[in-house]
C-alpha cells in the first residue's frame, strides 16, 4: 500500500493533512506550503507614522477638544495605549478597538503594527521546527520536543501513544489535532470566524474597509506580508538551527529540497547519505532572500555553510532515478538538463 506522509510545523501545530500522500506521488509537486514558509515582512503601507504616541494624541486633542463627551477619550494616553497593548494580544480585538473614533486610530499605529506582525505570524511556518513524518515512522530527533510538549502530545491519544510510542503516533496524533493549511484562511480578518459568524461585525467592518486609511488593516492578506525575491536577488533557504543554507534562483524546488533535507531518515528514500550534510528534520527552518539574510546577520555571515551544491546535485540525481528530470527548472531556460549549476 505504501506509506503516507505530513509535513508538520510543531510550534504551530499545523500539517500539510493527508493531501501529500505517499512520498512518490507527491515529492514532484507543487504545494502550498513554500507560501508559509517565507520570512513575515510587513509592507511600507503598515509603517506607523513617526511622530510618537502623545505627539499624535497632542495635536488629535487639540482639534477634538471642543467634541470631548466620551468618558473614553478623557483617560490619559498612556492608559490608553496600555489598554490597546492589551487588546493587541488579539489583532481583531485591537483593530475594533482602534476604529472606534479618529483619535483611538491615530495613537494606537505602533500597537497595531506589532500586533498584526504577531498575527501573522501565527500563522506563517517561518523559523518554526520543521518535519516531514511517515505514518511508520519508529524515531524522532532527540532534541526536537521538550518534555512538556511530549508529555501534552501523549496526553492527546494516550492508547496510541502507549502502543506506538511518541513516534509511531505522532502521524495520527498530528492529523487529528494539528490545524491543517487548507484550513488556514488568506485574509487574517475577513477569514476569521468570529467577523464571517457576525453579520454586524462584518458590515462595520466592511465600512472601515472603504476608508483608504483603515482598507489595508482591515483586508490585509498572508500573500501581500511575505518576502518576495527581486531582480538580482536570490532566493535562500535557511536552517536556523544549524546556520546552513541553500541557496536558488527561483522557488519553484523548495519543496523538493525541503523533503529531501527534513524526511524522517529511516524510512525516506530521500534522505542524505552519511557522507553529506546532516538531516534537517525537526529544525528551525524559513525561507527567505539573500540580501535579507544579509541584512540579519551581518559580520556572522561567515558563520553560515552554504550547502547548495550538494543538496542540488543530489536532486538532479533524484530527478533521473525517478525519470522526473523533466521536472527540473533552470534558472537561464536551458535544456542541458546534466549541469545541476545552472538550477542555481
Amino acid at each position: 500500500m505504501g506509506e503516507c506522509w505530513q509535513l508538520l510545523s510543531i510550534d504551530n501545530w499545523a500539517t500539510t493533512g493527508h493531501e501529500l500522500g505517499k512520498l512518490k506521488e507527491f515529492f514532484w509537486c507543487p504545494n502550498r506550503a513554500v507560501s508559509f514558509l517565507k520570512a513575515v515582512v510587513m509592507p511600507s503601507t503598515y509603517k506607523s507614522d513617526t511622530r510618537s504616541p502623545e505627539d499624535q494624541a497632542r495635536a488629535q486633542r487639540m482639534a477634538l477638544e471642543p467634541q470631548f463627551s466620551t468618558l473614553l477619550l478623557t483617560l490619559p494616553v498612556e492608559l490608553l495605549l496600555i489598554i490597546a497593548e492589551d487588546l493587541g494580544k488579539d489583532y481583531l480585538h485591537l483593530l475594533c478597538f482602534s476604529l472606534t473614533c479618529t483619535f483611538l486610530w491615530e495613537i494606537t499605529g505602533r500597537t497595531r503594527y506589532h500586533s498584526l506582525y504577531r498575527r501573522l505570524k501565527q500563522d506563517s511556518w517561518s523559523g518554526s521546527r520543521i518535519i516531514l513524518i511517515g505514518e511508520y515512522a519508529d524515531r524522532l530527533p532527540d532534541s526536537m520536543l521538550t518534555d512538556e510538549e511530549k508529555e501534552e502530545f501523549k496526553l492527546l491519544d494516550e492508547r496510541r501513544y502507549s502502543l506506538y510510542g511518541l513516534a509511531g503516533s505522532l502521524y495520527s496524533i498530528a492529523y487529528d489535532n494539528f490545524r491543517q493549511l487548507s484550513r488556514i484562511p488568506k485574509y487574517p480578518i475577513f477569514g476569521d470566524q468570529r467577523v464571517r459568524r457576525n453579520p454586524k461585525l462584518l458590515d462595520e467592518l466592511m465600512d472601515a474597509h472603504d476608508i483608504e486609511q483603515c482598507m489595508p488593516w482591515v483586508s490585509v492578506s498572508r500573500k501581500d506580508c511575505v518576502v518576495e525575491r527581486q531582480d538580482g536577488d536570490r532566493w535562500m533557504l535557511r536552517n536556523l538551527s544549524k546556520r546552513e543554507y541553500v541557496t536558488l534562483a527561483n522557488s519553484r524546488h523548495v519543496m523538493q529540497i525541503l523533503y529531501t533535507l527534513v524526511g524522517e531518515t529511516q524510512y525516506s528514500c530521500y534522505s542524505f547519505s552519511d557522507e553529506g550534510p546532516e538531516n534537517w528534520e525537526g529544525d528551525r527552518i524559513d525561507l527567505t532572500v539573500a540580501s535579507l539574510h544579509q541584512q540579519e546577520v551581518g559580520d556572522d555571515v561567515n558563520e553560515w555553510a552554504d550547502i547548495t551544491r550538494y543538496v542540488i546535485k543530489e536532486l538532479v540525481k533524484r530527478a533521473y532515478e525517478d525519470g522526473c528530470q523533466e521536472e527540473l527548472a533552470f534558472e537561464d531556460g536551458s535544456e542541458d538538463e546534466s549541469d545541476p549549476d545552472s538550477l542555481y
